[in-house]
């Protein structure tokens, strides 16, 4: 019995040997889908904060749907004598909760992204002006001396 076990181990080696030696592993594929937009666009920011928000609505409408069950175990206690419904119930509402906080957290921060980039769009073509305007009127007078030049 132990030289069957053997003798099965060792072909099952020697296939799998041949199997990764002929090419016919797979390879993880890391090809990404592409993107829409850029992702530094206000646009793409909002899309992002309006997208979770609906998550945390919906996490927030399974929260009240608990809250509905456990109280429908307080109000019936012969339905869970030891409590472990309402406490499993009770947990799962602290972490949904945690989550929906994030998730607050996440789109308020996407809102405040959409607002800088939109405010960046337009800032770069006022300092654009003001940038050449400065060098025309400074001209060589900001350019400093090497030290190989020696004052004359």
């Amino acid at each position: 019995m132990k030289n069957m076990m053997m003798l099965f181990a060792a072909l099952v080696f020697m296939f799998g040997a041949v199997d990764y030696a002929s090419g016919a592993t797979t390879k993880p594929s890391f090809q990404f889908d592409p993107i829409e937009w850029p992702i530094n666009t206000a646009e793409f920011h909002l899309t992002q904060a309006q997208k979770l928000e609906q998550e945390a609505t919906d996490l927030a409408a399974k929260v009240t749907e608990l809250n509905q069950k456990i109280d429908k175990y307080e109000k019936k206690p012969y339905l869970d004598t030891k409590g472990f419904h309402r406490d499993g119930l009770k947990r799962i509402i602290g972490t949904t909760l945690q989550k929906v906080s994030a998730l607050r957290g996440q789109v308020a921060w996407h809102r405040d992204e959409a607002s800088r980039l939109a405010t960046l769009d337009q800032v770069p073509q006022d300092n654009a002006n003001d940038s050449e305007d400065r060098t025309t009127t400074l001209g060589d007078t900001s350019r400093s001396r090497s030290h190989s030049e020696s004052p004359s």
